[in-house]
């Protein structure tokens, strides 16, 4: 979901934060925050039509967990608040590579305001077999021996990393969705 939104907020202004210890490893954080106002509202279609801050106007199917949608209204105004962290630790090579998953999703109550959080957590470790420096991307061997190559931002320093290192990776995104009249 968040990756969604992250396109949504793609030309507006994010704060980015980065620690970086050659010890310890890589810890970035990207906020994005969006207010809009609302539009138009077709409820039996769990449409909303929004006018950014921009002034684009854009159009979004909402979830049917979002159980308040009958609440909101058109001059309505709604604060979207993106986060992304991503840590990264370098290990010895040879330590066993590992993956998880987390997820949870809050709305508000039917009746309340409407507002909801959702934040996901992925964590995988891995072998680096190749690193592309001109290119910023990085292959590693996942926890299943399949390789997989990534794409890494401009921000993230990757020249301290060597093929043959094991990494761990934690990717937490978050969303915060707020309506006020």
């Amino acid at each position: 979901m968040t990756g969604v939104l992250f396109a949504m907020l793609s030309p507006l202004p994010r704060t980015h934060a980065q620690a970086l210890s050659p010890e310890k490893g890589i810890d970035d954080v990207e906020v994005a925050t969006v207010n809009a106002t609302v539009d138009k509202i077709d409820l039996e279609k769990r449409k909303v039509t929004l006018t950014l801050d921009d002034g684009k106007t854009k159009t979004y199917k909402v979830d049917k967990v979002a159980q308040n949608l009958d609440q909101v209204q058109p001059g309505d105004h709604l604060k979207v608040v993106c986060t992304e962290e991503l840590l990264v630790t370098v290990n010895k090579a040879g330590e066993t590579p590992a993956a998880a998953n987390l997820g949870a999703m809050s709305v508000a109550p039917r009746g309340s305001k409407p507002s909801g959080v959702v934040v996901n957590t992925v964590a995988i470790s891995g072998k680096i077999i190749a690193i592309d420096q001109e290119k910023r991307k990085v292959t590693f061997e996942d926890p299943d021996g399949k390789k997989k190559t990534v794409k890494v931002r401009k921000t993230l320093d990757i020249s301290r990393l060597t093929v043959g290192e094991s990494i761990d990776a934690v990717l937490t995104d978050s969303v915060i969705i707020d309506v006020t009249k």
